[in-house]
């Protein structure tokens, strides 16, 4: 009989740990961590299990400090291990090189990984934010065109601003492709002629629903839209990086509905309120304007009253003249009766005739003088009531003549170059004043 060849416990346990290592290089495995252990020497145990079998894990300390995660009781994780035998107790185990979050973890880690590479290339500043149109005239809707987003969407955009018109750019909200189709989307409403404004919206799900959202190409479609975007993505807990470069940020897409447009039933209030300070402010200014004409017209004279206080001063000179040709004879009576008297005590009769016949001829020069006096008095009495009449401006109104002036400043205006085309001027005519517009301009060969 052949020899036996009989194993030693080490070398079955190195020969078992080849023939392992051999068959399993380094493999992705799948599992929940639990039993997790860290003792003082820097390494970390646990056990990675389903729901038929566990294996034992090791995570050397200089490996941890590469990783830059720690794993964590409950934690269902992709590792990728090499599969060996710890000789020392002859126990299959497996040595970790590498941890990685899987399903939900695993979306979580490359958006947080991609939202700081976003962030460092400035992205997400609000310096690059659009201010957003108080009234927009057109808004783009850009959703599913039969989720619950579109009708809440329509429902509060009708309800808060009728007047604006909706335009729908139907698209995909999750699945294979629809990070692709929403920038289709968002380009196609940015080059529409009229749009002021883009929602962007879709109802709530999970991480994995609202991935398109996260989607780095859509990030950069939003960043580079010359058109300011809302971004209504899920509910208020949901936050995607979409959230994150859009101008603003809704809670929900109704809440964007009513952050792209003003409340109808105010501006209803501010123009009620407006058009009321409008009518008071008109009021008080046309009672202050009646206030100042009537003081202009308070002050403005008549010509005809002018006429009659030039003609109650002339009959007061006249009256005046009268009293001083009174006067001025009977101080002449009385010099004649003084030097009578001094006659007659100084005769001889011959010399009183003579200074009696001087003092006749004398009294005659002195009427004929008076009378000259007072008849060229009264022709200028005559030719000053004369001049009057002719400097009457209703005379010269009577004759067809009329006179302008400019109703602003009551100016009057006797050139064309006071006054332009569609100026306001007013004509007073004999009887009455005309408000004119001028229409045309036409200068005189020979003025």
């Amino acid at each position: 009989m052949p020899p036996k060849d009989i194993y030693t416990v080490s070398r079955l346990a190195f020969e078992a740990r080849g023939a392992i290592e051999k068959q399993f290089p380094l493999i992705w495995i799948e599992g929940e961590i639990s039993g997790l252990s860290r003792p003082a020497s820097g390494h970390v145990y646990f056990v990675l299990k389903d729901k038929q079998a566990q294996v034992r894990c090791a995570l050397f300390k200089n490996r941890r400090r590469q990783l830059g995660t720690e794993p964590e009781n409950g934690k269902q994780v992709l590792i990728r291990a090499r599969v060996t035998l710890y000789e020392g107790r002859s126990e299959f185990q497996i040595l970790v090189e590498g941890i990685e979050p899987v399903g939900e973890g695993l979306l979580l880690q490359r958006f947080e990984a991609l939202r700081k590479k976003l962030q460092a290339e400035g992205l997400f500043s609000d310096t690059h934010k659009q201010p957003l149109p108080q009234h927009p005239r057109s808004i783009a809707l850009i959703t599913s065109p039969t989720g619950a987003a579109i009708r809440d969407l329509l429902i509060t955009l009708r309800r808060r601003y009728p007047l604006a018109k909706l335009r729908l750019f139907p698209s995909e909200v999750q699945g294979p492709g629809a990070a692709e189709k929403l920038c289709q989307r968002i380009i196609q409403a940015g080059e529409t002629e009229g749009v002021d404004i883009i929602l962007l919206a879709r109802g709530g799900g999970s991480i994995e629903d609202l991935q398109a959202f996260n989607d780095e190409q859509l990030v950069r479609t939003i960043f580079a839209s010359p058109l300011p975007i809302i971004a209504g993505i899920g509910h208020e807990s949901d936050w995607t990086l979409a959230d994150m470069v859009a101008d603003l940020r809704a809670a929900t897409p109704t809440a964007a509905a009513e952050l792209a447009t003003p409340d109808q039933a105010q501006l209803i209030n501010q123009v009620t309120s407006v058009h009321a300070r409008l009518v008071a402010t008109m009021e008080r200014r046309v009672s202050d304007r009646s206030q100042q004409l009537d003081g202009w017209q308070r002050r403005l004279v008549h010509p005809g009253e002018k006429l009659r206080q030039l003609q109650d001063r002339l009959s007061h000179n006249w009256q005046l003249i009268r009293q001083l040709q009174s006067s001025f004879s009977a101080r002449l009576e009385a010099q004649l009766r003084y030097e009578t008297t001094r006659l007659s005590h100084h005769s001889p009769l011959r010399s009183i005739e003579q200074k009696s016949s001087g003092v006749t001829q004398r009294r005659s020069e002195i009427e004929q003088n008076i009378r000259a006096k007072l008849s060229t008095a009264a022709q200028r009495a005559e030719s000053a009531t004369t001049a009057l009449s002719v400097l009457n401006p209703l005379a010269t109104l009577a004759r067809g003549y009329a006179v302008l002036r400019d109703p602003a400043s009551d100016r009057l205006i006797t050139q064309g170059s006071q006054v332009t085309i569609d100026s306001e001027v007013q004509v007073q005519l004999q009887d009455a004043a005309l408000d004119c517009t001028v229409n045309k301009i036409l200068p005189l060969e020979n003025p």
